[in-house]
């Protein structure tokens, strides 16, 4: 019989180590299991604590699935992408559209954040692995690296939470931006959660010193410079005045400099990228007014968007609702909302781009968008002041470049300082501005539509004074509000005055139908035997011994010719208040007239004297 020695646990782990001993099980545990069921197999895998299952491995140098061979043992890691980090998972404060935070950086060094909708990780997956390649994710050129990057961001176990918003901007005190990032405090982390496509150009280059000095410094005495960067300040404050957007045209040739200035106001938030163009759709544009909710959207070349849709996109824009839709089970999705302020430049006015395709400019859409000339008093178009330039292409050249080499470093501490005010006092003292700037600057007898378009300017102005009081901007005390006023006035003298644009239109209408068919189209009221009746005819002309008295216009002829494109009710009161229609005895806009051949019938009666004095 032979000695047999018996050796346990601990004696062999004290001659080879427990990790030769832990290793040897393992083997042995799996050589066992060669030849049974999966299901045995499993189970014995189980007993040992030793199951090797495929997982995920995430590190400083990429994101690696690790699989399991058919012995069992753990496969070698196989890149998938480039190293990409599930932050949270992120739902609304219904606990519904449920999502994940993804952050990673570029191969420039650049940091992206996307909060991504749940709902592209099941179907088809291609339009969200496409936006995370757009954004700088590197990807293997495995065929299952579509699947297996689905499955690590589906996989991935995480129990921090974040609260999705379905628009940038204001919440609840707080301002989220559209790159997830958001400012003031919360005991949630807020972001923007969207399907991606769209660019949000939110970035910073250089210092605040050195913005202030290569862009904000030469803005000083030049008003549409100090307008066009005041209005990127002003965009959050739309969220205090409860008003709907709106904005500001600049119109101008083409080496005016309004392009110039739509940079430098750029530069205050991002790089020049950040300014857009109006080359789009109605539909496409309110896609970029939600990215620029609660901000100020900027807009180049109006002239490049169809002439037949400018007036329903400038309406669009401004009033910040966006059309009814069905989602794919048929039922009604929200309608998008948003307010934003509009910087926009081009060489023709609105009202002039609409004329294009005989549409007529209302005037709504002159309230909503502003038309500010770009040319400034001096005859260096948009600049008074050329500062350390000859002259004012050269100044151009400086700011464009300022502009292009820092930017965004405002941004941050405009945003840092807004969200830590009490929200009524900024409210407050914003009402109170804007008072002031309308009792100075607006004419007494101004319509209501000169007041709104007023009040915006005043918006800009306070927004303008109170970054400069936050030491962002450099500017003095008052150039803020002294270069908005001066644009103000710019747009009230290009416009004609301070009345009702409507009423404007209105009379400039009827008196180019009387000067262009006075005699053709309104016969004599009592005309000669043998006269040849007048063509079209839309009334009469009435006589006395000294000449021409009245214009008496048939009822239809004023509803459907004279009126045409205006309620009739108010114009005919319009009429009668400007004294160009003579009222009845009961004080109706209309008279009772006895004419040959038609009797007694109502017609209206103008006093050629007022129709014809231009006031020239």
């Amino acid at each position: 019989m032979n000695n047999v020695t018996s050796v346990d646990f601990n004696d062999a782990a004290k001659n080879a180590g427990t990790g030769a001993v832990r290793g040897s099980i393992q083997r042995a545990v799996r050589k066992g299991a060669k030849g049974k069921t999966k299901g045995e197999k499993r189970a014995a895998d189980n007993d040992s604590g030793s199951a090797a299952r495929a997982h995920y491995q995430l590190n400083e140098t990429g994101v690696y699935y690790v699989g399991v061979t058919e012995d069992g043992d753990l496969a070698e890691p196989v890149f998938v992408c480039s190293p990409l980090k599930v932050e949270a998972k992120t739902r609304n404060s219904q606990s519904e559209e449920w999502g994940r935070l993804l952050t990673w950086t570029d191969a420039d060094g650049h940091p992206h954040q996307w909060a991504a909708p749940a709902e592209m990780l099941v179907g088809d997956p291609r339009e969200f692995v496409r936006q995370l390649a757009a954004g700088g994710v590197e990807m293997s050129a495995h065929r299952n690296t579509m699947q297996r990057l689905l499955a690590y961001i589906i996989q991935e176990r995480i129990d921090t939470r974040a609260r999705n918003v379905a628009v940038p901007g204001w919440h609840e005190g707080r301002y989220v931006l559209p790159n997830g990032e958001s400012y003031g405090d919360g005991a949630e982390r807020l972001v923007y959660q969207h399907s991606g496509g769209l660019q949000h150009h939110y970035a910073a280059v250089g210092s605040l010193e050195e913005w202030r000095r290569d862009v904000a410094r030469r803005c000083q005495d030049n008003s549409r410079l100090l307008l066009a960067v005041s209005a990127m300040f002003a965009g959050p404050l739309l969220h205090f005045t409860g008003a709907t957007g709106g904005g500001f045209h600049l119109v101008g040739g083409s080496s005016s400099g309004k392009s110039t200035a739509l940079r430098v106001a750029a530069s205050v938030v991002g790089p020049p990228e950040y300014a857009r163009e109006w080359r789009s759709t109605a539909n496409g544009l309110e896609g970029v007014a939600v990215l620029h909710n609660d901000a100020t959207l900027i807009l180049d070349e109006l002239a490049q968007i169809d002439p037949k849709q400018a007036g329903d996109a400038a309406y669009l824009l401004a009033n910040g609702n966006g059309k009814s839709r069905a989602n794919r089970a048929g039922e009604a999705r929200a309608a998008a909302r948003w307010r934003v302020l509009i910087l926009s430049a081009g060489e023709v006015g609105l009202a002039q781009h609409m004329a294009e395709a005989g549409k007529q400019a209302r005037a709504g859409q002159a309230v909503r968008l502003a038309d500010v000339p770009a040319e400034a008093e001096g005859g260096h178009g948009v600049f008074e002041r050329l500062h350390d330039a000859s002259d004012g292409a050269a100044l151009s050249a400086l700011l464009k470049d300022g502009a292009a080499r820092t930017y965004g470093a405002p941004w941050p501490l405009w945003m840092g300082y807004l969200t830590h005010q009490d929200s009524p006092t900024l409210t407050a003292q914003l009402r109170e501005s804007t008072d002031r700037f309308l009792a100075t600057y607006v004419p007494e007898d101004a319509s209501g539509e000169v007041r709104r378009v007023a009040e915006r300017f005043a918006v800009v102005a306070f927004a303008g004074e109170l970054a400069s009081s936050c030491r962002i901007t450099g500017w003095p005390k008052g150039e803020a509000t002294q270069g908005v006023a001066t644009c103000f006035k710019a747009w009230l003298q290009r416009r004609g005055g301070s009345g009702s644009a409507d009423t404007d239109e209105l009379l400039s209408r009827v008196r180019a139908f009387f000067e262009a068919h006075g005699e053709s189209r309104l016969e004599p009221l009592r005309s000669p035997e043998g006269t040849v009746p007048v063509r079209d005819r839309v009334g009469f002309r009435r006589f006395d011994e000294v000449g021409l008295t009245e214009y008496l216009v048939l009822q239809e002829a004023f509803r459907r010719e004279l009126c045409a494109g205006f309620d009739v009710r108010l114009a005919a009161r319009t009429l009668a208040e400007a004294g160009w229609l003579k009222r009845s005895a009961d004080g109706r806009p209309s008279q009772t007239v006895r004419v040959p051949g038609l009797g007694a019938i109502r017609v209206f009666v103008f006093d050629p004297r007022k129709v014809h004095d231009s006031g020239l």
